[in-house]
């Protein structure tokens, strides 16, 4: 064990005896009961503060890019979740437009190795990506041009008050007749083409790329065309169908779909956006700033500012309280006996749903070829372009990954937190304590320091009301922790000396 590990090993042994200690006084003042429901509420919310950090920890750990809009991210993965949960004519109306444009980014896989060998001269290599991004914009515009996006979002507003078990088509809004639909994706996939065309920038051999997988990439282009050629097709058939589904399975679904549009919304980021700037940080900074402020601002715009509460799963919906777990699945109670305490299945549900999180990120990280390719891009990206595998590609993989774990955190919390705008800001500001307090870039740092901080903020929550103590004294547990971290340990728990 060489030093900086037996230093860390130590500050660990360190920091674990004290949390023991503080445990451990805390049962004796608080008695069982008490102590049992706010640690569980505790591990709650450590769950939701990893689902926010994780993603942050990978994306800055592997990429040393600080994203500002992780916290949006989060909040776009409820909406979009609880809109397809609800209703899920909005996602299946816009889904082919989305996957329409990631398919023609995805063509920078094949075309780009073939561009920057071309012979340009210095003025067409910087015209052509600006005529490109001319075309780009002008494609888009009319791919949008007199589209409903406000129609189709409205149709979870009124689902909500008009959609019931007996009638659960009732209100589900007709899509676009498909004689006028078709050419909006037709002119997406055109301008995502163009899009990749302008970021490889032709004519530029210091761009270039060896070919990797070049027959893998084309099956996956052509995967692309045809689903979204039968999004295109059975947008209103899918919508019924899905809504006529049972209810546990839409949700699965809707973790899905949330997941996967946070997964593409972090490709359109890091290749649109990110990737022209990684040698200014602080233009990254104000960057996803930038996005945040859109996000925010486009969600109030299809779904005005008001708060929207998703309905619970019918697996965690059923009065009633179950005495075992197998009780609860086979009754689906929508609580459950723990040591004498009452508490909401939802609640483990996301508690399980972290943990399951922190399995997935180990296992990638360690014990794949993927996670092993990623840490030698991150510590050699020469080495690895030279083996012929596209770093660039790998680092976009890796944002997309990281924004796709916050958006699934949304759509985990939106049955147990109101839906709204600002809900996101709020774990993004915990999720930064929590990365601080794991150590920058470490995944393990920052699970344990979310479950600290949800600890720390429950327990704090619960002698403030016993002690009669403002709320903002529990709310300022968290900062402290992490002021304490810093003091004894700058680069944090499991944080690394530069």
């Amino acid at each position: 064990m060489n030093h900086e590990k037996r230093k860390q090993f130590i500050t660990i042994v360190i920091f674990v005896a004290i949390l023991a200690i503080l445990i451990a006084v805390v049962w004796r003042t608080s008695g069982t009961t008490t102590f049992v429901r706010t640690a569980l509420s505790g591990l709650t919310l450590g769950s939701l503060f990893f689902m926010v950090s994780a993603g942050l920890t990978l994306i800055f750990g592997l990429m040393h890019v600080l994203n500002f809009a992780h916290g949006s991210m989060f909040m776009l993965g409820a909406y979009i979740g609880w809109q397809f949960y609800t209703n899920p004519t909005f996602v299946f109306g816009i889904a082919p437009l989305i996957i329409a444009f990631a398919t023609g980014l995805q063509f920078l896989t094949v075309i780009k190795p073939r561009l920057t060998q071309l012979n340009l001269s210095e003025s067409l290599q910087n015209l052509l990506p600006r005529l490109a991004w001319v075309l780009v914009i002008i494609l888009v515009v009319l791919a949008i041009l007199n589209f409903d996006i406000l129609g189709l979002a409205n149709t979870a507003m009124v689902a909500v008050t008009t959609v019931t078990e007996s009638n659960p088509l009732a209100e589900l809004s007709p899509q676009e007749p498909l004689a006028r639909f078709w050419l909006r994706p037709f002119f997406l996939l055109l301008g995502g083409f163009l899009a990749a065309v302008a970021v490889s920038k032709p004519g530029n051999k210091k761009e270039y790329v060896a070919a990797e997988h070049t027959t893998r990439n084309w099956l996956l282009i052509g995967g692309l065309i045809v689903a979204t050629i039968l999004l295109t097709v059975f947008r209103e058939a899918w919508s019924e169908a899905i809504l006529l589904m049972n209810g546990n399975l839409r949700f699965v679904l809707a973790l899905f779909v949330a997941t996967g549009f946070g997964l593409l919304c972090g490709m359109f980021i890091e290749v649109l956006l990110i990737r022209p700037l990684y040698t200014r940080s602080f233009f990254i900074v104000l960057m996803t700033l930038g996005i945040s402020f859109v996000i925010k601002e486009t969600i109030q715009f299809l779904w005005t500012p008001l708060a929207y509460k998703m309905v619970r799963p019918p697996l965690f919906a059923a009065p009633g309280k179950a005495e075992t777990v197998a009780d609860w699945l086979l009754n689906s109670n929508a609580t459950l006996d723990i040591f004498g305490v009452t508490f909401p299945t939802y609640r483990l549900f996301i508690i399980l749903l972290g943990f399951l999180m922190f399995i997935f990120i180990t296992l990638l990280m360690t014990k794949t070829r993927l996670g092993m390719v990623i840490r030698a891009g991150v510590q050699d990206p020469e080495m690895v372009e030279a083996l012929g595998i596209n770093v660039r590609s790998m680092f976009t993989f890796v944002f997309a990954l990281g924004i796709a774990m916050a958006a699934l955190g949304g759509i985990g919390a939106a049955p147990f937190i109101p839906v709204q705008p600002l809900m996101g800001d709020q774990y993004q500001m915990q999720g930064f304590i929590t990365v601080v307090i794991g150590g920058m870039g470490s995944y393990v740092g920052a699970f344990i320091g979310a479950l600290t901080l949800g600890l720390a903020r429950a327990f704090g929550d619960y002698y403030a009301l016993k002690w009669s103590l403002s709320t903002a004294v529990a709310e300022a547990s968290t900062v402290i922790i992490m002021v304490i971290v810093l003091l004894v340990k700058p680069s944090g728990l499991f944080g690394k000396k530069e």
